[in-house]
């Protein structure tokens, strides 16, 4: 891995830290081959591409877990198209790794294909991302939480979202942080 000591967020793009040989199986292989494939290369996920050759889904422990051991579904009758996860979220190669990070907080999720063009070149993880800003997964998530004013659907009325931590203006630790014009403020600073 390079050292990018120095470097901000923004200037460090996925294709810096991806992995650039993601494991991948085919969608119609059975579990029990996926799940001896991760074990054996010690991985939580496995590409998964169709018939084509084309970028299908991802398979995680989490899919095995929930739709298949939860169950008490057989792995040799069950194939990996039946639980992995899609439709697949990709994300260009030249992006910073701030947006792969702000991706991955939006949908919920902790690994993301890297394309270019239509070709499938890597994949980046919320661990890659770690290993270069240690702290930019869990601000993404808490920005994302707040990042309101929002329409409650139910009642079409605006909420604000709050969070805990210290204001980015006066310093002071706060439980009712709002977000107002690109930073955290308590609500004396507001």
């Amino acid at each position: 891995m390079e050292n990018y000591e120095g470097f901000g967020a923004t200037e460090v793009m996925v294709k810096n830290v991806m992995s650039d040989n993601p494991l991948i199986i085919k969608e119609d292989e059975k579990i029990k081959t996926a799940a001896t494939l991760m074990s054996e290369a010690k991985t939580g996920s496995l590409v998964v591409l169709d018939s084509d050759g084309d970028l299908s889904g991802i398979l995680t422990e989490m899919d095995i877990v929930d739709d298949l051991v939860s169950e008490g579904l057989d792995p040799e009758d069950v194939r990996v198209k039946d639980i992995m996860s899609s439709p697949v979220h990709t994300i260009d190669s030249n992006i910073p790794i701030q947006k792969a990070a702000e991706t991955m907080a939006d949908l919920e999720i902790r690994r993301l294909p890297v394309v270019e063009g239509e070709e499938m070149v890597g994949i980046i993880t919320e661990n890659d991302i770690l290993e270069i800003s240690p702290t930019l997964i869990d601000i993404t998530r808490e920005y994302k939480k707040i990042r309101g004013p929002r329409k409650d659907e139910e009642y079409g009325e605006t909420v604000v979202r709050e969070t805990s931590g210290y204001c980015e203006s006066c310093g002071v630790y706060s439980e009712r942080l709002r977000l107002e014009n690109g930073q955290l403020l308590c609500p004396e600073c507001e």
